[in-house]
This record gives C-alpha cells, sequence and structure tokens, in this order.
C-alpha cells in the first residue's frame, strides 16, 4: 500500500507532460485503492485534491488515462460518499467536470465506453443520494447530460441513460416538472431504437419523466407510444401499457387526459400474447376502482340502483361502473378518430382501429346509442375492407351494438339507406346486428321484420351473382330461423323464397349445399318436400304475375326452374300451376332462350312425376304441354336459335312419349299435327333433330291408338319425306330410316288396296332398290329388310316389288343379293 508521501507524489504526477507517467501514477493510485477496499483499510484516506485532480484527467488526451481516472472517481464515490456533505462535494466536482464531456453538441468523449463509464459514476451518484431537494440544485446539468446520452450513438450508454432519467425522475419529482419536457423529444427518438430493451427503457423513462414532471406532455408522447403497439416485441408492447396505466392512476392532471390515455391501455385488449391481455384487464380494472371511488358522490345512484343489462355478450366479463363511465365520458372524443382512422390506407391503423372500436362498443354499452348513426355509417364501410381481420373486429363492434342498443334504434338508422342504396356493406350491417337481437324482440317488432324480410328480398340482391352478397342472405336467414325458428310462421314463406332464390343462383358448392341445409333447419320437424309442398301455392301465385315478361336473366326464371328441380316427385302435386305457366312462357313470340330453357324443365319435370299408376291424373298434363308449349315451338323459323329450340323440342317430345305416365290414347286429338310437325322436320340441318324425329315417327307408326287417329290418305304420302332421308349424310340416320320405314308399314290400315296406291308402291321401290345398291353393306341389309318387309306386308304388293327388281337387277353390283330377295319374297307368300 502507498504511504501518504507517495500518495500525494502520484498525485503530482498527475500534472506531468509525459502521458506514460500520468499513466503510471494513475495505476498506483488505482491499485492502491483497489486493494484498500479489498482489505476494508480505513485508516488512510487519499489527499483532498485527489478528486480535483482525477476530474482534469477526464480532459487527457489518453483513452487510457482517462479510463483509469474514472475507475478511480467511481471507487472513490463508493467508498467516501455515504454522507450527504461528502456527496454534495462530489457533486459539485463531478456534475460540471462532466457537463463538459458529455453536455455539449458535440461528443468531446470519442471513447464509448468512457461514456459509457462516466453514466455509470451518474447513476451511482443518483442512486446513493438520500436527499433529492439537494439533488435538484443540478438538475439543470443532469437534464444538459442526459439530452445528450439519451442519444448516444452507442446503445449501452442509451440504456443506461433511460434508466438514470427514470431515476432522477423519481428523486427530484419536486422540482423535476420544471425542467422534464426538455427530455421528451430525445427520449421519443430512442424509442425507435433497434435493441428492444433500448425501447422498453426509453417507454419506462418516458413514462416517469411525465409522471413525476410536466403532464401537458402526455399531448406530444401519446401518438409516439400508440406506434409502439405495433412493434413486433411483446416486452415493448408490454412496457406501454404499464406506463398508460400508471399514467390514468397516478397522474396529477389524468382527469385532462384520460380521452388521450384511455385507447392506448384498451388496445391491450386485442393483444395477441396473453400476459399483455391480462395485464391490461388488471390495469383497467384498478383504474375502473379508482375513478369510482374519486367520483362516489357523482356516481352514488348508480352505485346503489345498479342498472343490469337484460342481455349481454357470452363470455365477458362486464367492466366495473367506473371502466363504464370513463369510456362513456370519452366516447365522443375518441370516436371521432377512430372513425376516421378505419378508412385510412395504412392496413395496420385500420386493423387497431377496428380492435379498439369493438372494445369500446363492449364498454361503452348503451352509450354507444348517441354516437350510433355515424358509427354504422363508418361500419358499413370498414365491414368490406379487404382485410380478413378488420372485418372480423367491425363485425363484432356490430355485434355487441345489436345487444345493447334497441333493434328500433339500429334499424330506422340503416333503413333509410338501403332505399338509397343496395350496397354490400350496408347488407352485411345485418346480421351481426340480429346476433345481438333476442327472438321476443324479433317477434314484438313485426313491422321492423317485416320491412326487414322485404330489404333482403329486394332483386339488387336476390338477383345478384357475387359470391359475398349471396352468403350474406343466406346468414341473415340462417340467424332468423336460428332465433326464432318455432315463431316464424307469419313470415316463414319470405325466408323461404329468400332461400330459394339464391339456391337458384348460386355456382358455389359449398354455398349450395348451405342454402339447402337452411332449408332443411326452416322445415324444422318435417321434410323439405312438405315445405315446398306447403309454400307452392303461394310461390306459383308471385310467379303467375311476373311469367309475362320472363327473360333470360329474370330472378323468376330461375326460381321456377330451381322449385321444379329441389321439389322432386311433389311436383305432381302441383301440375296445373306448372303447366299454366308453362304455357305462358312458351308462346313461340317470347324469349327464345327462355323457351328453350323451359323445354329442358319439362323434360326434367317427367323424371321427377312419371309413374305408371299416375297415368290417368299427368297424361291430361302432358297432352297440354305437347299442344301448347312442345309443338308451337317445333315450327320452322330460320335462324340458328330457332334450330336449337326445335332441336330441343323434338327431344322433349320423345322423353314425353317415353314416360311411362304418357297416354297416347288421351293424346289423339293432337297426333295428327305431331305428325305433320315431325315430317317437316325430317330435314331439318341438326343431325340430332333428324335422329329424334325418326324415333318420334316409329312411336307413333308402332301405337296402334295414334295411328288410327292419322288420316290414311296423309299416312301414305308421308313416303316421300321418309325415303329422301335416305339420302342423309349420316349413315346412322340412314339405317335408322330404315327401321322406321319398317314400322311406317305396319301402320298402313287394313282398307289399303294395291290397285288405288300402285304408283306410290312402285316410287317406294324404285328409291328402296337404289339404296340397296349402297357401298355400305350395312345399308344394303337394312334395306334388304325394309323392302321384303314392304313386299310381303302390303297386300298384292310382292309382284309388283319382284318386277321392280328383276328390272334393276343388271344394274346392281351384287345381283345375288337381288335374287336372294326375289327367292324369299316368293317364298313368303
Amino acid at each position: 500500500m502507498l504511504t501518504e508521501s507517495e500518495m500525494n507524489r502520484n498525485i503530482v504526477l498527475l500534472s506531468d507532460s509525459n502521458k506514460i507517467t500520468r499513466q503510471k501514477a494513475l495505476q498506483s493510485l488505482c491499485n492502491d485503492f483497489k486493494s484498500r477496499l479489498s482489505d476494508n483499510d480505513n485508516n488512510l484516506s487519499p489527499p483532498s485534491n485527489t478528486l480535483e485532480s482525477m476530474l482534469k484527467i477526464l480532459s487527457d488526451p489518453a483513452e487510457k488515462n482517462r479510463d483509469l481516472a474514472l475507475t478511480y472517481i467511481s471507487m472513490y464515490t463508493t467508498k467516501y460518499c455515504t454522507e450527504e456533505n461528502s456527496i454534495d462535494k462530489a457533486l459539485s466536482l463531478i456534475i460540471p467536470a462532466l457537463v463538459q464531456r458529455l453536455g455539449t453538441n458535440d461528443i468531446i468523449e470519442p471513447s464509448e465506453e468512457i461514456r459509457l463509464k462516466s453514466i455509470t459514476v451518474l447513476y451511482e451518484l443518483c442512486r446513493i443520494y438520500p436527499n433529492g431537494n439537494r439533488l435538484g440544485l443540478y438538475l439543470n446539468e443532469w437534464v444538459i447530460i442526459l439530452k445528450r446520452t439519451i442519444v448516444d450513438p452507442y446503445p449501452e450508454v442509451r440504456k443506461l441513460s433511460c434508466e438514470l432519467t427514470s431515476k432522477l425522475a423519481a428523486k427530484c419529482h419536486e422540482k423535476f416538472h420544471l425542467m422534464s419536457e426538455s427530455l421528451i423529444k430525445p427520449i421519443i427518438e430512442t424509442m425507435k431504437h433497434q435493441h428492444a430493451k433500448i425501447r422498453v427503457e426509453a417507454i419506462n423513462a418516458l413514462g416517469n419523466v411525465i409522471r413525476y414532471g410536466n403532464n401537458k406532455s402526455v399531448e406530444d408522447s401519446v401518438s409516439p407510444l400508440a406506434q409502439r403497439f405495433f412493434d413486433h416485441t411483446s416486452t415493448v408492447r408490454l412496457a406501454v401499457i404499464n406506463v398508460v396505466g400508471i399514467w390514468m392512476l397516478e397522474l396529477r392532471d389524468r382527469y385532462s387526459y384520460f380521452h388521450m390515455m384511455l385507447p392506448l391501455v384498451l388496445t391491450g385488449y386485442t393483444d395477441e400474447i396473453e400476459e399483455i391481455r391480462e395485464t391490461t384487464d388488471s390495469l383497467w380494472w384498478d383504474i375502473g376502482l379508482k375513478y369510482e371511488k374519486e367520483n362516489e358522490e357523482d356516481l352514488k345512484d348508480q352505485i346503489n340502483f345498479p342498472h343490469n343489462p337484460k342481455k349481454y355478450p357470452p363470455n365477458l366479463t362486464r367492466p366495473n361502473l367506473g371502466c363504464r363511465e370513463l369510456v362513456k365520458r370519452n366516447l365522443i372524443r375518441i370516436l371521432p378518430a377512430i372513425r376516421n382512422d378505419l378508412t385510412d390506407w395504412v392496413v395496420a391503423g385500420r386493423i387497431k382501429s377496428a380492435q379498439l372500436l369493438a372494445i369500446l362498443t363492449w364498454q361503452a354499452e348503451e352509450t354507444i346509442t348517441q354516437h350510433l348513426e355515424d358509427t354504422l355509417q363508418v361500419c358499413s364501410k370498414a365491414i368490406v375492407d379487404d382485410e380478413t381481420i378488420v372485418r372480423e373486429q367491425v363485425n363484432q363492434s356490430l355485434i355487441y351494438i345489436g345487444y345493447f342498443v334497441p333493434i328500433k334504434t339500429w334499424f330506422n338508422l340503416i333503413r333509410s339507406h338501403f332505399e338509397q342504396s343496395s350496397s354490400l356493406g350496408l347488407l352485411r350491417l345485418i346480421a351481426p346486428l340480429l346476433q345481438g337481437v333476442s327472438c321476443e324482440e324479433l317477434i314484438e317488432s313485426q313491422i321492423i321484420l317485416d320491412q326487414l324480410l322485404t330489404i333482403i328480398l329486394k332483386s339488387e340482391y336476390t338477383d345478384n351473382f357475387q359470391i359475398t352478397i349471396q352468403h350474406e342472405l343466406l346468414r341473415i336467414c340462417r340467424i332468423l330461423i336460428e332465433k326464432c325458428q318455432d315463431q316464424l310462421e307469419p313470415y316463414a314463406y319470405r325466408i323461404f323464397k329468400c332461400i330459394l332464390s339464391l339456391l337458384s343462383i348460386v355456382e358455389n358448392d359449398e354455398l349450395k349445399q348451405q342454402c339447402k341445409d337452411t332449408l332443411n333447419s326452416l322445415a324444422l320437424n318435417s321434410s323439405v318436400n312438405e315445405l315446398y309442398e306447403k309454400f307452392a301455392s303461394k310461390l306459383f301465385d308471385d310467379l303467375k304475375q311476373t311469367s309475362d315478361n320472363w327473360l333470360r336473366s329474370s330472378r323468376d326464371r330461375f326460381i321456377f326452374e330451381t322449385f321444379i328441380m329441389q321439389a322432386g316427385s311433389s311436383n305432381r302435386f302441383f301440375l296445373n300451376d306448372i303447366v299454366e305457366i308453362l304455357s305462358t312462357v312458351m308462346n313461340p313470340e317470347r324469349d327464345p332462350e327462355v323457351r328453350n330453357q323451359c323445354l329442358l324443365i319439362i323434360a326434367n319435370l317427367l323424371q321427377f312425376i312419371d309413374e305408371a299408376d299416375m297415368k290417368t291424373t299427368i297424361s291430361p298434363y302432358l297432352v297440354i304441354i305437347i299442344n301448347e308449349c312442345i309443338l308451337p315451338n317445333m315450327q320452322w323459323k330460320a335462324g340458328r336459335t330457332a334450330g336449337a329450340i326445335r332441336a330441343t323440342a323434338i327431344a322433349t317430345l320423345w322423353s314425353l312419349f317415353q314416360a311411362k305416365s304418357f297416354s297416347f290414347e288421351q293424346s289423339t286429338t293432337s297426333m295428327n299435327e305431331i305428325f305433320q310437325s315431325v315430317l317437316g322436320m325430317l330435314d331439318d340441318d341438326d343431325r340430332l333433330t333428324r335422329m329424334n324425329c325418326c324415333y318420334v315417327l316409329q312411336a307413333l307408326f308402332s301405337n296402334d291408338d295414334a295411328i288410327r287417329t292419322i288420316d290414311n290418305d296423309r299416312l301414305h304420302k308421308a313416303y316421300p319425306d321418309l325415303l329422301k332421308r335416305l339420302d342423309d349424310v349420316s349413315d346412322d340416320i340412314r339405317l335408322l330410316v330404315c327401321s322406321t320405314v319398317n314400322a311406317y308399314i305396319q301402320a298402313f290400315h287394313g282398307d289399303f288396296t294395291i290397285e288405288l296406291y300402285r304408283a306410290h308402291v312402285e316410287d317406294i321401290a324404285k328409291i328402296l332398290l337404289i339404296h340397296m345398291d349402297d357401298q355400305n353393306t350395312q345399308i344394303q341389309n337394312a334395306v334388304f329388310d325394309t323392302i321384303f318387309h314392304f313386299a310381303t306386308q302390303l297386300k298384292d304388293a310382292s309382284e309388283t316389288f319382284i318386277n321392280e327388281i328383276r328390272n334393276v337387277k343388271h344394274k346392281h353390283r351384287n345381283q345375288t343379293l337381288c335374287d336372294t330377295l326375289i327367292e324369299r319374297i316368293q317364298e313368303s307368300k
């Protein structure tokens, strides 16, 4: 250990011009001090001028020397600054020296480590000094230093400076408000630092500076603190909640700034971290209790006679009276900013605003009614936001509104907007609002429920192909059914019609299944078919009123088609109404696309109602369908559209002829017209149409009831049209014509005489023999059979055919076939 003289000598050497000499002296003094501290030696105190000498070294050009000097000063303050007088003396020397090194605009001290050590010395002095008033004598110097070090380039200096600021504010709280404002700007700047720990310390420092300083700085700090809620580090967001919570509990002028702080603390309710949500809930509860206690006189009526709402959102704990009153009294100053941010272009801002709106509507309860019109208006825009989370939070806000605001109030506000517009945003308001409404309210508000159903049945919605609108309409219907399924009887038909309208235009398979499921829910304890039977009469009455004006895109046409497809076998009970509508729509002067679609509907209808035991009931309606719907649309008209309709009409007719419930006997009055129309279509351009014509003619020729009503002369004169099809470009049709001609032969009446029709028979024989010489073997064989049938089935016609065969035999490539045909005809005599 150094003697007193050696210590004095080393102190003198601190002023030597040689830096090595100064360094050795500093090292010797530091080593001596360390050994004395380790041995707990209190016998020898350093000379009185030691601290002044060390502080001079802080300006030494050598970094090592400055470092040793600060090490010594740190040990000195720890050892000897234990009493107020000694601390006062140390402060009077250290503070000015460090102001010179750290408090200037430019960084005089270039070493980061030395700057950190300097702040550490100040931190220790602030920590050990118990007298805040005496410490406050140097408050100006403290603030000068901290203004620079809080924004120091070295992160550790920033962090320790923020900690020092917090401690200094608490120690000098009586005078701190005089100088606190100058620290706000550098602290806010440090709150943006890239290191999370530094951001946390900066937020805590800001909280203490405003808590113990000038409360007016809250106005400048709220916005930067709000930005920290977008921080990815949860500790930063938690620090903001704690700071604002303490402000709302302890700030002297907190009543003036509740409207600014309240949104910040409530934002914690929507944080993704459970710890933050729990901290927020705890702080908010304490804030409410303190507010309630401080305003006990004003709130005594509400305390003594509490009002509990009849219904409350599930899974939520109702806030205490103080919390509710705080929100109630500050809502008018908070909502405008939220409504503005909800339509902002910044996504993160819209999300936070939507989350805060949900919390406020929950906490405000019925108070939200005072601001409802503007809130609903902005919600109608935000609920169609591109961001899912924004839509979800706005939806939640509307659910809370539905719980706390009477249906008459909110519905009257949105109804006027529906009269002017039919936007998706307005429609999306209804479902969440209805979720908070009880069944009793709905049933009691009959006029409102009636108007609501009128709105959702507007053609602008039910005719809309947007899946979002379709989904929303279905959602409203489902909520109504879930709420009041047993009591919806007066309104069930309109809900049924709305769902059926959706089902008729929905293209999405999942949504289509949801529509069917909703109809099942509406049916309650009965089947869906019973539901269709129940509302069929009303529905068809509505459809009849509009059927004169149906176009391709008409909603009612889709509903009509969907009803038939979904009602299934129940359609047989409504055939009278269905046929009446079809007769109106199938007028040849009506929209061709609608007529074509209705012909397809007839074919589908037949599949559902076709039962053999229902022939006497159904067949008369099928006759009406043929006469009034199918035959008028089989007439030839120019154009592709007319051709398509003819093709569908003849295909539908063929499907009717195949039906089990169809009776030719009851359709005898139509057979002549059917026969003539089909003959006229045999040379149609469409191959499938010509083929279906052959099938229909075969069916006619094969049925005795049908043939009996066809004029004999007209029947005999039909062969040119039939045989002309043997020249068809399609071999399939040529083969089909052969079988049709075979049926045609069977259809001849018993009064056929060869003398009267010889010329016809000769003509038939010549035409058939030409085609028996076809290159296609199948055609040859088919025509061979047809000639054989003609020669053997027609009375006395065999000789005529044999003669014609012999006349052309020499021209045929296969003369053996001609001989075979003659032999077979002769054998059959």
